[in-house]
């Protein structure tokens, strides 16, 4: 049961940075509560999209038995997460809080 939960969850996840990251990356706009914080949107969306693929390939990395296929995922599931956020955390305005 917990591993449907979890599946759930993270595919609800995935999906959200899979929506605010093609809303960023087609519009050019962040999404209404980002606004004031995104200087780069696009560069933000394209950060949210990897972030989001790298979640969903981790969650199906824990789901591969192949000792061979795991060792492969992971690493490339945690780049993608890595270089996700690093792309996000460039597309925003460093020390910008909303007053």
């Amino acid at each position: 049961m917990l591993h449907v939960i979890s599946l759930v969850a993270v595919a609800a996840v995935v999906v959200l940075y899979a929506v605010t990251g093609v809303l960023a990356l087609t519009t050019g706009r962040a999404v209404p509560w980002q606004r004031g914080y995104i200087l780069r949107p696009r560069l933000w969306g394209s950060g949210a999209l990897l972030f989001g693929a790298g979640m969903g390939l981790a969650r199906y990395g824990s789901t591969v038995h192949d000792l061979t296929a795991a060792d492969i995922v992971f690493p490339c599931s945690l780049l993608m997460l890595v270089c996700g956020g690093v792309m996000q955390y460039i597309g925003q305005r460093v020390g910008r809080v909303r007053t």
